[in-house]
C-alpha cells in the first residue's frame, strides 16, 4: 500500500514540475486514503484469481452420456443428460477437492414448461449406474432407507420377486421418466405419482422393519389387514423370518350377499398358491377387517394366546376407506407392544381415503404434541391414543404410528372404535376446549 501511494506522488511531480519537493510530505487526505483502499482491494482480487486452480474435466473416454426424457405435465419433455462412469472405463483418480469432481454432475436442459421437475437422485458412488434401456435401477439411491444395513434383508428385492405393488413404483419409475407412454397416470404433477398404482414402500419397510428382518431377531407377531391375492403377505413372510404372521381378508368369506355376512364378488385370495395352507394353519382369517366383533374374536382366539410372541407390527392394506383405516388404528394400536408400529398404506389423494389423510392424520399429529397446559385452551383429539403414541413418520402415501414405552392396553368396545369426530378435524383442530377458535 505504501508503494502505491509513493508511486502516485512521483507521477504527480512529473506532471507538475513546478511543484516543490516539500509538497510530497503533506498529510494524506481522505481522498488519498479511499483511493489507496480501493486500489488494494483490486490488486488483492487479481492475486487471488491467479491462485485459483483450473477445473479439470474428466477425459471423454472415461464417461458415457445417457439421455433420457422427463415428461413435463404440459406434454413437453425435458431432456436430461446424466454422466456416469461405464464399467469398461479406466478408473478416474480421486480429485484433490470435491469441487473438482465432475463425473457425478448432471447437465439439465430446460424447456418451456412452467412445471419444475425434482432433481434426479444420483448415487454417491460413480460405479453405480441406472439402466436406461430396461427402466430398472441397478444402483442404490442415497436417501436413508434405500440401502439396507448389513445383515438386513431388502424389501424392494423381496417385494419385486413376490410381485407386490408395494414396490412397483420403484421398479418402474425410471422407465416412466424416460417414456411417459408407459406411465399409468402421465399427467400428474408429481413424477412419482405417475407410476400409480405402484408404490415406493420399500424405503419405509427397510428403515422400520430392518431389525425385524434379521435371522436372529426375537420372535414377534405380525398382522396384515388385507390379504387380497397374498403377494404382499408372501413378501412379508420372506422379509420377516422370525415373525408369527397373520392376515385378514374379507373375500374368502362364503359366497353370498353382504347383508348375510358373505362376499358376492369372488374369492381372489384363492389365487395364492399357499391359500389352503394359510387357512389350515390359522394364518389367514376370513372376515371384515372393519367389524369390531370379528376383530375381537380373531384377536382373542388366534393371537392373544399364552404362548404367542408379542404383537409388534400391524399393517393396514385393506379397503383404503378412511373409516376402515381409522378403525384399524383405534382397535390395533393400543394392543401393540411398546416400541412396535402400526403402518397404514395407500393414503394417497383418492376419494375413499381422503378423510384419513386430511382429517384423521392431522388430529393424530396434534395429539403427538399435546401437553394439556391448563392455561392454554387446548384439548386432545383422541384421549385413548395419545398416551401411547411416540412418533409419526410418513412417506409418500404411507404412514407409521410408533408405540411408546407404555404397556399394551385392552380397551372395551366403546374405546376401541373411532369417535364421531375422527374424520372431521374441524372440531378438535380449530376449536379449543373453551370454544375459542385459533389457527
Amino acid at each position: 500500500m505504501v508503494k502505491i501511494l509513493s508511486g502516485t506522488a512521483k507521477s504527480s511531480q512529473a506532471a507538475n514540475p513546478g511543484t516543490s519537493s516539500g509538497s510530497s510530505k503533506k498529510r494524506c487526505t481522505r481522498r488519498d486514503l479511499m483511493l489507496g483502499f480501493w486500489v488494494g482491494i483490486a490488486l488483492a482480487a487479481i492475486y487471488l484469481n491467479t491462485k485459483r486452480k483450473p477445473v479439470i474435466h474428466a477425459a471423454a473416454s472415461t464417461t458415457t452420456k445417457t439421455k433420457r426424457t422427463s415428461p413435463a405435465s404440459s406434454g413437453d419433455t425435458v431432456p436430461i443428460m446424466s454422466k456416469s462412469t461405464t464399467a469398461e472405463a479406466e478408473t478416474v483418480p480421486e480429485p484433490a477437492t470435491t469441487a473438482e469432481t465432475t463425473t457425478s454432475t448432471t447437465e439439465t436442459t430446460t424447456s418451456s414448461s412452467p412445471k419444475i421437475e425434482p432433481p434426479a437422485e444420483t448415487s454417491s458412488s460413480t460405479t453405480s449406474t441406472s439402466s436406461t434401456t430396461t427402466g430398472t435401477s441397478t444402483g442404490r439411491r442415497t436417501i436413508a432407507g434405500f440401502t439396507p444395513k448389513p445383515g438386513h434383508k431388502d424389501f424392494q428385492k423381496i417385494g419385486a420377486n413376490a410381485g407386490t405393488d408395494k414396490v412397483w413404483g420403484a421398479d418402474t419409475f425410471e422407465r416412466c421418466l424416460q417414456d411417459q407412454s408407459t406411465c399409468p397416470t402421465p399427467d400428474f404433477d408429481n413424477p412419482k405419482c405417475r407410476t400409480l398404482q405402484g408404490h415406493f414402500y420399500h424405503t419405509l419397510y427397510n428403515r422400520w422393519l430392518g431389525n425385524y428382518s434379521l435371522d436372529d431377531a426375537e420372535p414377534f407377531q405380525f398382522l396384515e389387514i388385507g390379504f387380497f391375492n397374498g403377494r404382499g403377505y408372501d413378501a412379508y413372510k420372506e422379509f420377516l423370518p422370525r415373525a408369527e404372521t397373520h392376515s385378514i381378508e374379507i373375500a374368502c368369506l362364503p359366497e353370498g350377499p353382504r347383508e348375510e355376512g358373505k362376499w358376492p364378488w369372488g374369492n381372489f385370495a384363492k389365487e395364492n398358491k399357499h391359500y389352503q395352507e394359510y387357512l389350515d394353519t390359522n394364518q389367514l382369517h376370513c372376515g371384515d377387517g372393519a367389524d369390531y366383533d370379528f376383530l375381537h374374536e380373531t384377536w382373542t382366539t388366534h393371537m392373544k394366546r399364552p404362548d404367542a410372541p408379542p404383537l409388534k407390527v400391524v399393517v393396514d392394506d385393506a379397503a383404503h376407506i378412511s373409516d376402515h383405516m381409522a378403525k384399524s388404528v383405534f382397535f390395533w394400536f393400543p394392543k401393540i407392544e411398546p416400541g412396535g408400529i402400526l403402518v397404514v398404506e395407500d393414503i394417497q389423494p383418492i376419494h375413499e381415503a381422503n378423510k384419513f389423510r386430511t382429517d384423521f392424520l392431522p388430529q393424530m399429529m396434534k395429539d403427538l404434541h399435546y401437553c394439556g397446559d391448563p392455561k392454554f385452551p387446548d384439548k386432545a383429539c383422541f384421549p385413548t391414543l395419545w398416551p401411547l403414541l411416540h412418533s409419526i413418520h410418513c412417506e409418500m402415501h404411507i404412514c407409521v404410528f410408533e408405540r411408546n414405552e407404555m404397556p399394551a392396553v385392552e380397551y372395551d368396545m366403546e374405546r376401541s372404535i373411532p369417535p364421531p369426530h375422527a374424520l372431521n378435524a374441524e372440531e378438535c383442530l380449530l376449536k379449543a376446549s373453551g370454544g375459542a377458535t385459533y389457527g
